[in-house]
């Protein structure tokens, strides 16, 4: 179970990408074959990109891959070093909390007010709903990563 959690957003990312690859291949052979266009497959392969990007977010805090300037911060030892990294989660924190705020509130709207996707006439709060979804593991995994938490290590990694 504990495998699981600690690779939750990589095999959702992982199911999701192999749901696109296929859908997308259906749709162009069955284009290039039988000249029949599944359009529902563009909103279907959209959708699923969303979660990806919004899964992939939070599983990219699990091992520090996000992008950022290195030059400074690398050179950082002990004291400053520590107030750091916990600056920059706390900052981070806050703004994923926006992120669940905000995204909350557009959810509710979605589903408030029954809104629809185009093609497909799924309703579109089970897409918005990433972006809250997304705030909370990117949290979670952002400080797990700060408290020293390492996955794929058996042991806590200490951050002096």
């Amino acid at each position: 179970m504990r495998k699981l959690w600690d690779n939750f957003e990589e095999y959702l990312c992982a199911i999701a990408l192999v749901v696109m690859a296929l859908v997308t291949f259906i749709n162009v052979f069955s284009r290039k074959v039988s000249f029949i266009n599944l359009s529902f497959t563009q909103e279907l392969v959209t959708t699923m990109f969303v979660w990806v990007c919004c899964l992939a977010a939070a599983a990219a805090f699990k091992t520090n891959s996000h992008m950022g300037f290195a030059y400074l911060t690398d050179k950082l030892t002990g004291t400053a070093k520590k107030v750091h990294t916990y600056l920059r989660a706390s900052l981070i924190s806050i703004n994923y909390i926006v992120w669940l705020v905000y995204g909350i509130d557009v959810v509710y709207r979605q589903a408030h007010y029954n809104m629809l996707t185009g093609v497909l006439e799924m309703p579109i709060w089970m897409i918005g709903i990433a972006i809250p979804l997304s705030a909370v593991l990117s949290i979670i995994r952002l400080w797990q990563y700060t408290m020293g938490k390492r996955f794929g290590d058996s042991e806590e990694v200490n951050l002096n």
